[in-house]
């Protein structure tokens, strides 16, 4: 049986302490190692912290699990098809396990080419309790809608909802937050990332 490595491809915008949660809870599902992925140009979200600021965070937050690290891929925009095959690349002999939050399933039927995504890949999703019913159904129709029939487990990971977009407007509101490593908030502090007034390189 293939060792299973996971993917976790997101904004990381700043990363927190609900991603390094989800993280941890797919190590516990029997994945080797979990890759952070930091998307370039996120689809749908303007003014991101360059990427070498989000790269650096990550690493920042993960330095002390060896079973965690980050990748990078030469692509501006990730696409299913383009990046599956540079992953299936860098990790061959591996499956891949992709994970997700809930949110991302009630949109990742109109990405194109998400067929050969589904079917050469698992899914591990991370979900809240109160929303797996939810969840389960838009699962169903979607493997309905399509045709198929491809591989996923829910976990819910023991760290209540975390919003990468709430935290930016406590940073820049100068509040307090406790939901991110000491390291990461150090990194942000001496780099101004989201004061009031920062760009976003």
């Amino acid at each position: 049986m293939a060792k299973r490595i996971g993917i976790f491809a997101g904004t990381f915008d700043p990363v927190h302490a609900g991603h390094l949660a989800f993280a941890e809870e797919a190590l516990k599902n029997g994945l080797e190692k979990v890759m952070f992925l930091p998307e370039p140009r996120p689809r749908r979200k303007q003014g991101v912290r360059a990427l070498e600021h989000r790269v650096a965070m990550v690493q920042l937050s993960i330095a002390e699990n060896p079973r965690l690290g980050t990748i990078i891929l030469e692509q501006a925009r990730f696409t299913p098809h383009e990046t599956l095959l540079l992953l299936q690349a860098r990790f061959v002999g591996y499956q891949l396990v992709l994970l997700f939050g809930d949110d991302v399933i009630s949109h990742i039927a109109h990405w194109p080419h998400v067929e050969t995504l589904l079917t050469a890949t698992e899914l591990l999703i991370a979900s809240r309790h109160e929303d797996a019913k939810l969840l389960q159904a838009n699962l169903e129709a979607l493997e309905q809608a399509r045709a198929l029939k491809f591989r996923y487990r829910i976990v819910y990971p023991d760290q209540e909802h975390i919003s990468s977009s709430a935290l930016r407007l406590k940073l820049k509101h100068g509040h307090t937050v406790s939901d991110l490593p000491q390291s990461v908030k150090k990194y942000i502090d001496q780099n101004k990332l989201y004061a009031a007034g920062s760009i976003s390189s």
